[in-house]
């Protein structure tokens, strides 16, 4: 209940929002870039080691 009363007091959300940086332009130009590489035949396969 106090939520609600700080949000038509703040007249604001009682939390952040943030945006996953996974989805950031940075990381996005970065992943189509590797996949260009790869499509280009650069590249090794390998395992990954999950320990």
């Amino acid at each position: 209940m106090a939520q609600v009363v700080n949000v038509g007091r703040e007249k604001r959300i009682p939390f952040e929002v943030s945006v996953d940086p996974f989805y950031s332009e940075e990381n996005m130009t970065r992943l189509r870039k590797a996949i260009q590489d790869l499509d280009a035949g650069k590249g090794t396969a390998h395992e990954v080691d999950y320990e």
